[in-house]
């Protein structure tokens, strides 16, 4: 008898998950962001699209903002702002600005359009994607795959997996297989990734210049000289293996082709490819991964070093890549990645109010100024707060905690599968009960999660998954009584009735874990715990859209630690002492943080600046003989702050 083959994930539809609590706080907060971007003057000329991949990655944030909110006005935004992009549409599919026609923005307008049609069921959306990839499918041998589109070019396979259950056509599929022929080899660098060391340790600074020079080049708006950008030239040039490191090194390329195994996979009916995403979240957490969840590269792989940063951009890319892997694999380690980077990477990002955000984050991060554009020299703003326009930064933003939302539940069958926790009511329906479930909660900021059904058509029988959070453990209640007990994961099948109310009681303890480079980092569950600095923040005086951080007065400390580990975890040498703030309308607040810990510390008098400015970890640190108690806040609640330290033990 043949085994009947498990149902797959299934995320839930655009506004199935109506944010409350914290969590709206904050995406109202983003809210405002995007409604003091200015863009339409940024990305649109007399109403036309005109240049670049502004445009579609504005859009597709604010599409996915417009959903997560359920806002009316947003939409309406939308529309006005994706008429540009059907009106950029030819008589024979193709479409995009005129002035600078590369593959690269119509990849991200792919996206734009599906966010769009996800979010609306427009018609018309099905009609202008079909159209554009059957003009894909017939110039393909035309067509100069060169820098981010042969790079990012399966980005297109969810659209047109989309198009094809909508409409069939086999030629879709063969357009996949293609697309991914054309691309980078990205399952061959995820099964033996080569990149495990900073990029600029694998190639030099004059070729990286040389290469940088043929893009640029190569891409001149000078339509004559565009002429020069063929087939024959494209593939020329992507023989040269300095052109294929600039390509596959970028962190923005590599976040998003996490995902491409999964997508094609998917689509082809591949679980073999679906496992080599798993394989190629591994090697880039191994060799490039810090204590925030996400890789290091500012702007490209960057090693494991806490002063080497993330860019924001990239980070935003990543979520959508872990839940696209999570929904694929059922995988939970991609739920506690994608907790890391919502919580960390994203609330640190911006100020608390979200007026001003920045393009790269780093784990140890003394200094946000223009200043550090010498060092991050694909960073036209350093790691400054940017606080107008649409900066790559803030566009990002925008997607993020929407994304986040889509792995709060997702169904399978019968089940009901909770794999991150935030405050929210649910309707999904199982076993074709409509079910509305709404969950209670301060998480990550407190430890329990309190669930109530609202409502459940008949009682029907469902299974349910709970993701206990890494380094936590967890209690199911109901009734008073303790259901389930676990780490990984409680699983328990029950019948739901209206009104019937369970709480899930999380011990989460303070940790100590090691890092790549022989830090180590504190961690309360998914949060990062860092060090609350004093610092200023003023206008740049060479640019007044940016605000410059500044740390003024002594940083160089650390926690003590216990010499022996207890269950293979590391913990304080001495408890932490708690206060426990209100969880505001800022949840990432810097002045009042949802908690605080006092924390027993050594002051390191070896660690300073290095040559380039930057908070270096001693490979010897030196320690002080007295302890003082020091202040460590949310990851998220900071703008500069330590969050890898020498290890210091006691005794």
């Amino acid at each position: 008898m043949e085994r009947e083959e498990r149902p797959k994930l299934q995320k839930l539809p655009v506004g199935s998950i109506v944010p409350e609590g914290w969590l709206k706080d904050q995406l109202l907060l983003v809210n405002d962001l995007q409604k003091r971007m200015g863009a339409r003057s940024d990305v649109l000329v007399q109403g036309a699209w005109k240049d670049g991949e502004a445009l579609p990655r504005y859009l597709k944030g604010l599409v996915m903002l417009a959903g997560a909110l359920n806002d009316a006005r947003l939409v309406d935004k939308v529309e006005s702002f994706m008429s540009a992009v059907f009106d950029s549409a030819k008589e024979g599919g193709d479409f995009g600005p005129s002035e600078r026609p590369y593959l690269a923005h119509k990849i991200e307008a792919v996206k734009a359009v599906l966010a769009y049609y996800e979010l609306t069921g427009d018609e018309r959306a099905i009609v202008f994607l079909r159209k554009f990839f059957k003009c894909q499918y017939d110039t393909l041998s035309v067509t100069p795959f060169w820098y981010h589109s042969r790079a990012r070019i399966p980005d297109e396979i969810r659209a047109i997996e989309t198009v094809y259950r909508a409409e069939g056509g086999e030629w879709l599929k063969e357009l996949a297989g293609t697309l991914c022929m054309k691309s980078c080899d990205w399952f061959k660098v995820a099964s033996k990734f080569p990149y495990r060391k900073p990029a600029e340790r694998m190639i030099s600074a004059t070729a990286l210049k040389k290469a940088m020079r043929t893009v640029t080049q190569a891409e001149n708006s000078d339509a004559q000289k565009r002429k020069t950008l063929t087939c024959e030239h494209a593939n020329s040039v992507w023989k040269h293996r300095s052109h294929q490191i600039l390509v596959e090194t970028s962190g923005v390329s590599l976040a998003k082709a996490v995902k491409y195994p999964c997508t094609y996979g998917a689509f082809i009916g591949d679980d073999e490819l679906k496992r080599l995403s798993l394989r190629f979240i591994a090697n880039l957490d191994k060799y490039h991964g810090n204590a925030t969840g996400m890789f290091a590269a500012d702007k490209r792989l960057a090693g494991v070093s806490a002063s080497r940063g993330t860019d924001v951009e990239a980070a935003s890319e990543m979520m959508e890549s872990l839940v696209t892997v999570l929904e694929e694999t059922g995988e939970a380690a991609c739920a506690d990645m994608l907790e890391q980077i919502a919580f960390n990477v994203m609330g640190a990002a911006a100020f608390d109010d979200v007026s001003a955000v920045e393009d790269i984050v780093m784990p140890n991060q003394l200094e946000c100024s223009l200043r550090r554009r010498e060092f991050f020299k694909d960073s036209p703003t350093g790691n400054a707060f940017v606080r107008e326009g649409l900066s790559r930064g803030a566009v990002a933003l925008l997607s993020a905690y929407p994304t986040f939302m889509q792995a709060l539940c997702m169904t399978r069958g019968d089940e009901l599968n909770f794999f991150a926790y935030a405050p929210c009511t649910i309707t999904a329906t199982v076993n074709g009960a409509k079910l509305r479930i709404k969950e209670d909660t301060g998480y990550p900021f407190r430890n329990t999660v309190v669930f109530r059904v609202e409502e459940a058509e008949g009682e029907p029988d469902v299974r349910i998954n709970f993701r206990v959070p890494r380094n936590t453990k967890m209690r199911l209640i109901s009734g008073g009584q303790v259901v389930a007990t676990g780490e990984g994961g409680i699983s328990v099948k029950c019948i739901l009735r209206t009104g019937s109310t369970f709480m899930l009681k999380l011990d989460i303890p303070l940790c100590a874990l090691a890092n790549r480079d022989g830090s180590l980092s504190f961690f309360k569950g998914s949060l990062l715990m860092a060090s609350k600095l004093v610092s200023e923040a003023k206008i740049s005086p060479a640019d007044r859209k940016l605000i410059e951080v500044n740390t003024v007065k002594k940083w160089s400390f650390t926690p003590v630690v216990a010499k022996k580990t207890v269950g293979g975890v590391r913990h304080l040498y001495e408890d932490e002492v708690t206060t426990v703030n209100p969880v505001s309308h800022r949840p990432f607040s810097h002045d009042a943080p949802p908690f605080e810990l006092t924390v027993r510390c050594k002051a390191v008098l070896n660690w300073d600046y290095d040559i380039n400015g930057m908070s270096a970890i001693p490979q010897t640190p030196k320690f002080s003989e007295e302890s003082v108690e020091r202040v460590f806040v949310p990851f998220g609640c900071t703008s500069v702050r330590l969050s890898h330290f020498p290890p210091c033990y006691k005794n």
